[in-house]
């Protein structure tokens, strides 16, 4: 019953964080063209709160899960690859969601994302890109049963990578064409003293 509580928890945080995550990115897209108001900037920081806090949950369930994986199976359990690809994408996720705090979200409080840079939106969309894709994929492998004990780390990881160069191409044609026609003011802007 502790196990089913545990997988439920790990599911749960997973959902919360996924969803928060695929409703920021389609408002920010809503909002591209004008500069973030107070009300937006709230939600930023709540989602912010709401995906740290569900992380976190995700760290804690699945290290539990993995011990009592290990008191069940032994060593057994410790030698699936899928496992440690999982961990990987975790690891990078939370790397990923520091870079955004850090580095992304304070862009959007300079201005509107249509009239950033090319080389500022680019780093929001591949910031943004990389969140979306590892949400993603930690959940696909939180349900891809048939990989564990089958294919090798370096597989699934190579699965991951190909995900991500795609949503990594996709996030750069969004951030050129985001700017069409407002990159030429914000430049201008920029040249100001």
């Amino acid at each position: 019953m502790f196990k089913t509580l545990l997988v439920y928890g790990h599911l749960l945080a997973t959902c919360i964080a996924l969803g928060r995550v695929l409703l920021a990115d389609h408002k920010l897209w809503l909002w591209r063209k004008t500069p973030l108001g107070s009300t937006q900037l709230a939600y930023l920081e709540e989602t912010q709160k709401i995906v740290t806090l569900a992380l976190l949950a995700l760290w804690a369930s699945g290290l539990l899960l993995v011990l009592q994986g290990y008191l069940d199976e032994g060593q057994r359990y410790l030698l699936n690859q899928k496992l440690w690809a999982k961990v990987a994408v975790v690891v990078l996720l939370s790397l990923n969601g520091m870079l955004l705090h850090r580095i992304g979200f304070p862009q959007l409080q300079r201005g509107a994302f249509a009239a950033l840079s090319f080389p500022a939106r680019s780093r929001l969309a591949l910031l943004g890109a990389l969140s979306t894709s590892g949400w993603l994929f930690a959940a696909f492998l939180g349900v891809a049963r048939p990989w564990n004990h089958v294919l090798p780390c370096l597989h699934v990881l190579a699965v991951f990578a190909a995900l991500v160069a795609l949503a990594c191409c996709t996030a750069l044609v969004v951030a050129r064409v985001a700017g069409v026609g407002s990159e030429g003011r914000a430049d201008r802007g920029s040249a100001t003293p």
